[in-house]
């Protein structure tokens, strides 16, 4: 009994059922032909007994056995082991067991007694290797089911980690722009504390150059280099004399005016060791080359100057000649822009001026400095919309201009004032007058 306890080989197993000893003996004989590991049994109850130690590809039974017929034994072996193949093996003709073999125990295949024993060894090979085919199947099925889970779950992981490292990133990139911003901010109004200098200029340029970026659908990195450039334009006049910036360019000596022309390039040298300036630099080195060659530092016309800088120029002369930087008289806004229709061709871009023309037509000729008025923090109220930024002696931005005045600030100033010990004059609009611009360009593009 000691072969009840064999283990299957990697070739395949059969397990052989015949009350017949004659019948078996024959069979381990015929089996010793193959490679295949096989027990035998002589009942039902053996079988069974067996199987249920071991697992078989392929059981062969007898039909007529005392005890437990074969039908019966095939029956048990479906319902306890459905995945074993079953064959039948008699010499009997007796259809209606036959039928019962086929109903109750599932065979797959009739052997009659005797045999030949070649065609027997054929059905058995064939037989085991389509067993072992499908085990090896439904295995790899199983093992391909696992790895695409798996593959699944690390893609979801995957995806996971690449959307919170995305998200990080952006982040990232948010506050590096904000930082960016700050920074560019920052050092405009540092400028603009400079005496000889207009303070609040710059922030009106970078205003206008920004809604002509939009109009001209300039956008993304383009336009913020734009408007950089726009906020630290007067950068290199910190270098100049306060008696040189304390008059208008009109008149300035030639002398003096050799001296201001230098400028922009000290300026452009200024920002020169900052890498995410240096497309802005280069934007404030060429701010004053006119359209038509005649300008400076290096006398570039038409398209070879930069856009960034012929839109510079355009949006800091119509500033300019509203505010007395360039004459004694400053002009309304309608007269600058008639200045500006004028030079179109000569100082700058033709294409340029008529898009400006459209932008300012849009905003109702809005002029750059409106009616304003100084009042102290005591005197606040809600709804005042402020024409300058609100900064403390030590250079703190406490509110950013343009921002409407609420019932909030005007408690923390208060508080401020007391704490401190200091009231700051605050530059306001009235909720009835006009605000320093509108409060967007026009929605529909100008495209040259």
């Amino acid at each position: 009994m000691s072969e009840l306890f064999q283990t299957a080989t990697a070739n395949g197993s059969i397990l052989f059922v015949d009350d017949d000893q004659a019948i078996l003996s024959s069979l381990k004989r015929l089996m010793r032909k193959l490679p295949l590991q096989c027990w035998y049994a002589s009942s039902g109850a053996e079988g069974l007994q067996i199987l249920s130690q071991i697992s078989v590809d392929l059981v062969v039974s007898d039909m007529r056995m005392p005890e437990m017929a074969g039908d019966i034994f095939l029956a048990q072996v479906r319902s306890l082991y459905p995945q074993t193949v079953r064959y039948l093996l008699t010499g009997q003709s007796d259809m209606q067991s036959t039928i019962a073999a086929l109903n109750n125990g599932g065979i797959s295949r009739f052997i009659h007694k005797p045999w030949a024993d070649e065609e027997l060894l054929i059905a058995l090979q064939d037989c085991v290797r389509l067993t072992r085919l499908k085990s090896e199947n439904t295995l790899l099925m199983a093992q391909t089911q696992v790895q695409a889970e798996q593959v699944q779950f690390m893609n979801q992981l995957l995806e996971k980690r690449v959307n919170k490292r995305t998200h990080m990133l952006r982040n990232a990139m948010r506050q590096l722009e904000t930082s960016y911003g700050d920074f560019v901010r920052g050092l405009s109004y540092f400028v603009s504390l400079r005496s000889g200098l207009i303070k609040g200029q710059s922030q009106q340029v970078s205003e206008l150059c920004g809604w002509l970026c939009d109009a001209l659908n300039i956008q993304g990195g383009d336009k913020k280099h734009i408007v950089s450039a726009a906020l630290l334009h007067e950068l290199g006049k910190l270098a100049m004399p306060e008696a040189l910036l304390s008059r208008s360019e009109v008149h300035l000596n030639s002398c003096d005016q050799e001296k201001y022309r230098q400028y922009p390039v000290i300026g452009e040298m200024a920002l020169g060791g900052i890498k995410t300036l240096e497309a802005s630099s280069l934007l404030i080195r060429h701010q004053n080359e006119h359209f038509d060659g005649s300008g400076y530092p290096e006398g570039l016309s038409g398209e070879k100057i930069p856009l960034g800088a012929r839109i510079l120029l355009l949006c800091k002369h119509y500033v300019g000649l509203q505010t007395g930087m360039m004459r004694q008289t400053p002009l309304t806004a309608e007269d600058a822009l008639k200045v500006l229709h004028q030079q179109a061709g000569k100082l700058y871009d033709p294409k340029l001026v008529t898009a400006f023309f459209l932008l300012m037509i849009s905003m109702e000729h809005e002029t750059v400095t409106p009616q304003e008025s100084i009042v102290s923090i005591r005197d606040l109220e809600p709804g005042m919309v402020l024409c300058q930024d609100l900064i403390t002696v030590h250079g703190v931005l406490l509110i950013a201009r343009n921002q409407e005045i609420t019932l909030l600030n005007i408690q923390r100033l208060r508080h401020i004032r007391e704490f401190y010990g200091f009231n700051l004059p605050v530059y306001v609009v009235n909720p009835a007058s006009p605000k320093l611009y509108p409060t967007a360009p026009p929605p529909a593009p100008f495209l040259p």
